[in-house]
């Protein structure tokens, strides 16, 4: 990941991940405020990617425990985790494409995985939109079908789908 390093997200880092946000995922708008929870609630596994450690934002992560084959829904506050969490979920993660490429989501991946880890958690869980199911298939993370979880996945749009692979 030469010249890249990833750095917990503070408050301050908002606007420059609001303006990610707007430009990877325009037609999935959330609420700036519910990210702001989620830096609050679990400051662990919200992190900003930067270069040569400027003050610019190339990327950032937001991930969470959070309950087993659930899905949160988008653009909405939590108000809490859960008292037992299942699994590490992987709320959102966005890379400008100047980081794509650079082993990003294999290094943040890798220290998220100790962060589940000291949980007792053994699995990671995410929500693979269409254009990132490939990424994220790649990587180890297979779909579960169920049911209960097609209802909320037609928020993310079509062909989203729910995906979980074990903690290394």
């Amino acid at each position: 990941m030469k010249n890249f390093s990833w750095h917990q997200m503070q408050e301050n880092d908002l606007p420059e991940i609001d303006q990610i946000m707007q430009q990877t995922y325009p037609h999935l708008p959330e609420d700036i405020d519910c990210i702001r929870e989620r830096v609050r609630l679990f400051p662990h596994g919200c992190h900003v990617l930067r270069q040569n450690d400027e003050e610019t934002i190339f990327g950032y992560i937001i991930s969470h425990p959070w309950e087993n084959r659930s899905i949160p829904p988008l653009s909405s506050l939590l108000g809490a985790l859960p008292f037992k969490a299942e699994v590490y979920y992987i709320h959102d993660i966005a890379l400008l494409p100047e980081a794509q490429g650079v082993g990003a989501a294999r290094a943040i991946l890798e220290q998220l995985s100790q962060v589940a880890r000291s949980l007792h958690i053994n699995k990671f869980a995410l929500v693979a939109l269409d254009s990132a199911f490939e990424f994220w298939q790649a990587r180890g993370f297979r779909v579960i079908h169920e049911q209960i979880l097609k209802e909320k996945l037609r928020a993310y749009g079509a062909n989203a789908h729910y995906m979980q692979r074990g903690v290394d």
